[in-house]
């Protein structure tokens, strides 16, 4: 008799607490793309900055995220532009939402033109880096709609 006892509990506990709970998300949308760069939106103020990680064998998508809480996405070109236009000699580095993402300019051999990568180091392997493909001013420019 307590076997069964223990057996009919044992069930019951199964019954009142599912393990497959539909959790309701925040909508998302893609406010503008470039070459293999993108910018999503999602809710209300959080942005994420997506971009083509050359590092990966399959070259998925790496990106950074954060909230537009002071004009933020606006800081952020201005950061990137500012870049373009002074050329500085080591990468900048960014803070966004605690990821720490470094924008790369350098100047084409051929063409002159200056150019930015980013790239993040993992956290858990400080070795182990996603990296955008190069972009110019004006890919910036179309990805911030300016």
């Amino acid at each position: 008799m307590k076997k069964i006892m223990a057996l009919a509990l044992f069930l019951a506990s199964f019954a009142g607490y599912s393990q497959i709970e539909l959790v309701e998300t925040e909508s998302s949308e893609i406010i503008s793309k470039v070459s293999y760069l993108y910018l999503e939106k999602k809710g209300e103020n959080e942005y994420s900055f997506y971009y083509k990680n050359m590092n990966s064998v399959g070259h998925e998508y790496a990106n950074f995220t954060f909230k537009d809480l002071d004009n933020d996405l606006e800081k952020l070109y201005q950061i990137i532009v500012k870049g373009f236009e002074e050329k500085p000699r080591d990468p900048l580095k960014i803070k966004a939402n605690g990821a720490v993402v470094w924008l790369n300019y350098k100047t084409d051999d051929i063409s002159g033109e200056t150019l930015l990568t980013v790239e993040q180091f993992e956290d858990e392997d400080p070795e182990v880096s996603s990296v955008s493909r190069p972009v110019n001013k004006e890919d910036i420019d179309k990805l911030f709609r300016k």
